[in-house]
C-alpha cells in the first residue's frame, strides 16, 4: 500500500461553471485586457564551494575567475559576493558585480535556514535519539540564522517547530521529538523475514518489499520543502534517514537483467529521488543527507536497541552500500555532502562549517517565470580547482509560487492569512468505483485583490489553487486556474465574486483547500473544509 502516494485521480477538475452578476464575474477563458502588468523581476542565486584536488577551500577569488553555464550556454555574473564564516567578505577590486538578496544581518553576517527533516518511518528509534541529541548540544545559530523541524512517520508529516532563530525552543522540540515512535525496527524485520539480507536487489520490487516506503519518505520530504514558507538567502535541508534502500550498482554489473525482476519493475536512483533532488533546486535549498543508523549491523538486534554510537567503519553490506549511493545522490545533484557513519554525530557541525564559506553567483534570468527545468554548470578558470555547486534548477510560474503557498495551507495551516473564502458544497454523485463528483461554489473575496484599470472599468488578476488531503497523509498535485475578475468600479469590503465548479474525489474522509492569490498585489484570501463523499 503506497501510503504517501501523489494521486492525480483524488482531485480533479470537473468543467468548471461560471456564475457571477453583469458586473462580478470570474472568467478564465477570456484574456485580460488591463492596462497594467505586474512585471515579476528576479535574480537566480547560486551557491559554489571552490576546493583545489586536496579538497581545501579556495578563497580571495573574484567574478573574473567563474564561469556560469545555464543549459550550455554562458551567462553574464551580474551578481557576486565571497561568504568566508557567516559574512560578506570585502568584493575584490575591479568585479563591478553587486551582492546578491540575502539574508542578513546587520554587520555583513549572512544567514542561512536549515530544515531538519526527521524521518522516522526508516529510523531505529534509539539511534535517532543519538542524533537528535548530539544536534541539540551542537546547536549554534547566528544572529541571522533560523531553523525549522518536521518530522515523517511513514504517513503524516508534522510541524514540530516553524522558522525561528530561537535556540532554546529548537533544543526543547527536539528533546520532544525524541519521545516520537519510529518505525525503524519494523522495517529492519521486514528486510531480515523478506529476504532482503545483503542482497538489496532481490525483492527491491515485489509487492511486499520496501519500494514504497521509500516512495513515501521522499514524496514527504519533498512536501516538506514545498510546504513551509520559503525563506530568503542560503537554505539548506537536513535530511536525518535510516536509510533509503536503492539498487546497488555493483549487482546489476553483473546481472544488468535484473533491474526488471519477473513483472515489477526496479526503479533507479535516479527515478526514485529526483522529486527531492528537483525540488530542492527548484527552492534553492541545499540537501546534506545524514545516516542515522551509521554502519548496517546483519547479525543481531543489538544495534538496534543500543543507544552507544557505532563508530566509523567499512560497509558492511550491499544494503549499506544501497543506501550511501542514494544519499550520495542526494547530495551530489544540490551542491550538499553526505554525513555518513561517525561523522552523523558531528553532522550540525560540519553542515555549517561547510555552508559558512562560499561564493554567491547569480543571474538574471532572460525568460519570465517559465516554470521549466534549468541545468547550472560552474567553472574556475584556475587550473587545479574545481566547484561544487546544484546542478540545475527551476524557474518558478506564477501557477507554481500559488500552488506551494497552497500545499503549505493544506500541510500546515493558514498561519496570517486572514481573509476567507466561502464554500458550499452541493450533493454528491457516484462517478465510478471508487470515484465520486461534488459540487462547489466559491465566494471570494474581492475586495482582497489589487484592482488594476482596464478598458470597461477594472479587473483583477488572480490564481485559484485547490487540493486535498486525506486522513493517511495521502495527497494530491495542486491544481491551479487563472481567473479573472471584471468590474465596473474597485471592489469594497464585503463584495464577493462567485465561482462554480465540480470536483471529482476519492470517496472517503478528506480535507479540502482553496486559495486564491492576487496575482499582482500579493493578497490571499483561502478556506478549507472536511468532506465525506
Amino acid at each position: 500500500m503506497k501510503l504517501f502516494r501523489f494521486t492525480g485521480l483524488a482531485l480533479a477538475l470537473a468543467a468548471p461553471v461560471m456564475a457571477a452578476s453583469v458586473d462580478q464575474r470570474l472568467d478564465q477563458q477570456k484574456p485580460p485586457s488591463s492596462f497594467g502588468e505586474s512585471i515579476d523581476v528576479r535574480a537566480v542565486n547560486v551557491e559554489a564551494v571552490v576546493t583545489d584536488r586536496r579538497g581545501n577551500r579556495i578563497q580571495s577569488l573574484s567574478a573574473k575567475d567563474f564561469q556560469l553555464f545555464v543549459d550550455g550556454r554562458e551567462v553574464p555574473i551580474d551578481y557576486f559576493t565571497e561568504v568566508v564564516e557567516g559574512e560578506t567578505a570585502t568584493l575584490p577590486a575591479g568585479t563591478g558585480a553587486p551582492e546578491p538578496a540575502a539574508s542578513t544581518a546587520p554587520g555583513g553576517k549572512v544567514g542561512t535556514s536549515y530544515l531538519v527533516f526527521i524521518d522516522e518511518s526508516f529510523a531505529v528509534g534509539a539511534q535517532r535519539d543519538v542524533v537528535l541529541r548530539r544536534l541539540s548540544n551542537d546547536l549554534r545559530l547566528g544572529a541571522a540564522d533560523r531553523m525549522a523541524l518536521v518530522a515523517f512517520n511513514g504517513r503524516r508529516i508534522d510541524l514540530l517547530s516553524d522558522w525561528t532563530g530561537d535556540a532554546g525552543v529548537l533544543r526543547k522540540t527536539l528533546l520532544q521529538a525524541e519521545k516520537r515512535p519510529a518505525q525503524g525496527i519494523e522495517r529492519l524485520a521486514r528486510r531480515r523475514t523478506e529476504g532482503f539480507g545483503s542482497d538489496v536487489i532481490q525483492d527491491a520490487g515485489a509487492p511486499f518489499g520496501l519500494y514504497p516506503e521509500v516512495e513515501s519518505a521522499t514524496a514527504a520530504a519533498s512536501a516538506a520543502m514545498r510546504g513551509l514558507t520559503v525563506p530568503d538567502g542560503r537554505k539548506v535541508l537536513l535530511l536525518l534517514s535510516g536509510g533509503w534502500p536503492v539498487i546497488n550498482p555493483h549487482a546489476l554489473l553483473s546481472d544488468p537483467l535484473r533491474t526488471v525482476p519477473s513483472a515489477f519493475y526496479t526503479p533507479r536512483p535516479e527515478e526514485l529521488f529526483e522529486p527531492v533532488t528537483d525540488t530542492a533546486n527548484l527552492l534553492g535549498y541545499t540537501i546534506y543527507p545524514v545516516d542515522v543508523q551509521g554502519i548496517d549491523a546483519e547479525s543481531t538486534w543489538a544495534d538496534a536497541r543500543s543507544t552507544q554510537p557505532s563508530g566509523a567503519g567499512f560497509i558492511t553490506s550491499d544494503w549499506e552500500r544501497g543506501v550511501h549511493q542514494a544519499m550520495g545522490f542526494l547530495a551530489d545533484e544540490t551542491g550538499g555532502k553526505v554525513v555518513l557513519n561517525s561523522a552523523r554525530l558531528t553532522a550540525f557541525e560540519r553542515v555549517e562549517a561547510d555552508t559558512r564559506t562560499y561564493y554567491w553567483l547569480g543571474f538574471t534570468p532572460e525568460w519570465r517565470a517559465d516554470g521549466q527545468r534549468h541545468e547550472i554548470e560552474v567553472k574556475v578558470k584556475r587550473p587545479g580547482v574545481k566547484a561544487r555547486a546544484r546542478g540545475g534548477f527551476s524557474d518558478l510560474s506564477r501557477e507554481t509560487r500559488a500552488a506551494l503557498a497552497t500545499e503549505s495551507l493544506l500541510l500546515f495551516g493558514g498561519g496570517d492569512v486572514e481573509s476567507s473564502i466561502r464554500v458550499h458544497t452541493g450533493e454528491a454523485r457516484r462517478a465510478g468505483l471508487w470515484l465520486v463528483e461534488l459540487p462547489v461554489t466559491l465566494e471570494i473575496p474581492a475586495g482582497a485583490m489589487t484592482p488594476l484599470p482596464a478598458e470597461e472599468g477594472y479587473e483583477v488578476q488572480a490564481i485559484l489553487s485547490m487540493g486535498s488531503l486525506d486522513k493517511f497523509g495521502g495527497r494530491t498535485p495542486m491544481q491551479s486556474v487563472p481567473l479573472r475578475l471584471a468590474l465596473s468600479q474597485p471592489p469594497g469590503p464585503g463584495v464577493y465574486a462567485r465561482y462554480e465548479t465540480t470536483l471529482k474525489l476519492r470517496r472517503g474522509q478528506q480535507r479540502l483547500v482553496f486559495s486564491v492569490e492576487d496575482a499582482t498585489g500579493g493578497g490571499r484570501a483561502w478556506a478549507d473544509l472536511e468532506v465525506k463523499p
